[in-house]
């Protein structure tokens, strides 16, 4: 009996088991990036090393070529420029996935490449920091209780803590000023001096009178402390005394560099302007036709992404990648289309989700 019960429980559990197998597979999708969109673009990646493998390429697999190489440039581009984002919202994970994701679809990225690895160093600069401010908080709470300690005393006696106590509790604030004094020179070695000289004040404290029977360790804090002092005076100097410069560079260059960095409002603005002061420039052909394929190519991604996220319920999200396009190019139907539908959908779903009775 006991083993027929056993036998029907995995066969009930086996459903919940498969399911829980899928979960990885379906949690590889990132952000404004769709499991099947990355399909995609592994798809192109493969057939454009195929093509480029030819001997010899025929017109149309020629112009295939181009167009998968846009493509595969605008998903560098929309990666790194989504990663920024997630840094800049502290999504310092979700970032670096977009950058590994990034990276393994296009191994030979020198863009993604040099993101990835600028994206480390910040993430490991930024670390650093969390950790002394944590060493910083933590010698600061010992601060306090020595604080509160002392007003027992004054209470109650020198008697409040045994001796045992007492010198566990010292140990504490001695391990805690020489950790804080490791981060500081850390910090010194890196240029952060705000921090250091802020660890190093609370360092002193922490080791107290104990400072008066070890002259080396008071040296080297001090030492320390004035070269951080001296580095934030100097700088503060430098900000008062000097004003921001702009180094003045041509249309074209402007252009250009807008079109580098896949920034195409600048790049419209800069277009216009060299079509007012330069109608006849040489390179403006180039770069005209240049800056359409970027568009055509942002364009049809988000439309194309912003059709997955509706696909996936995520609707506000698709009408910000619209309406993101949209600045791009204004009289676009599809665009335009496809917001206004969102829209509608939108306003919909807010008048059923009100209460019965409510006003509008």
């Amino acid at each position: 009996m006991c083993n027929r019960h056993l036998v029907l429980l995995c066969f009930l559990l086996l459903p919940l088991l498969q399911a829980c197998s899928l979960m990885p597979t379906q949690q590889q999708a990132l952000e404004g990036f769709p499991s099947e969109t990355l399909q995609q673009l592994r798809e192109q990646s493969k057939e454009l090393e195929r093509l480029q493998a030819l001997d010899t390429a025929t017109a149309a697999q020629q112009q295939q070529i181009r167009k998968l190489k846009n493509r595969l440039q605008q998903f560098e581009r929309d990666a790194i420029r989504t990663a920024s984002r997630l840094e800049k919202q502290s999504e310092w994970h979700e970032a670096e996935r977009v950058l590994q994701v990034g990276t393994d679809l296009l191994p030979d990225s020198q863009e993604l490449n040099t993101a990835r690895q600028k994206f480390s160093e910040r993430r490991q600069l930024r670390e650093e920091r969390v950790r002394m401010e944590l060493a910083i908080q933590r010698g600061e709470q010992l601060l306090k209780e020595a604080e509160a300690y002392q007003r027992l005393r004054q209470l109650n006696g020198p008697d409040v803590l045994t001796w045992l106590e007492l010198q566990n509790f010292h140990r504490k604030c001695r391990g805690s000023a020489q950790a804080l004094q490791d981060h500081a020179q850390e910090a010194l070695q890196r240029g952060d001096y705000t921090l250091a000289a802020r660890g190093l004040r609370v360092a002193r404290r922490l080791y107290g009178n104990d400072l008066l029977q070890e002259p080396d360790q008071r040296e080297q804090i001090d030492q320390d402390l004035a070269v951080a002092n001296r580095h934030l005076a100097k700088t503060k100097r430098q900000v008062a005394s000097s004003a921001p410069k702009k180094d003045p560079k041509s249309p074209v260059q402007e252009l250009q560099r807008a079109l580098d960095t896949g920034d195409l409002l600048s790049a419209r603005q800069h277009l216009n302007r060299l079509q007012q002061q330069s109608p006849q420039d040489p390179q403006l052909s180039p770069l005209q036709s240049q800056f359409q394929s970027q568009l055509d190519a942002r364009i049809e991604a988000a439309i194309k992404r912003g059709n997955d996220l509706y696909s996936e319920g995520k609707i506000e999200r698709a009408v910000e990648v619209w309406r993101e396009a949209k600045a791009l190019d204004p009289d676009n139907a599809e665009l335009l289309t496809n917001i206004a539908r969102a829209e509608k959908v939108l306003e919909n779903l807010k008048a059923l989700s009100e209460p019965p009775g409510a006003k509008p």
